[in-house]
């Protein structure tokens, strides 16, 4: 599984970040700039959501949700990130909730 740091995340200019935590959860708080695409939802039907051309980096809570949406979509050909430590290593990182 292909993964990124909070750190090198915020060195990309336009990355397409993706929250699969549930939509309650992204409202009470996400990364700028991301969409949230519930797991069940993502994972039910990536070729809604994904196309195979793009990078795509994902993320959670702290990263167990997350891993199991990369491992899925990588079989299935998807250029997947894992965002390491998900929400909780950007606020960490980033001293601050958005």
């Amino acid at each position: 599984m292909k993964k990124i740091s909070i750190r090198e995340i915020n060195q990309l200019p336009n990355p397409n970040i993706i929250d699969v935590r549930e939509t309650y959860e992204y409202e009470m708080g996400n990364i700028p700039n991301s969409r949230n695409i519930p797991l069940d939802d993502l994972i039910d039907n990536p070729e809604k959501y994904l196309n195979h051309d793009e990078k795509y980096y994902i993320y959670c809570e702290t990263s167990f949700r997350s891993s199991r949406v990369c491992d899925f979509l990588s079989d299935f050909g998807y250029n997947v990130y894992l965002i390491d430590g998900g929400y909780k290593a950007w606020i960490t990182e980033n001293g601050q909730k958005k």
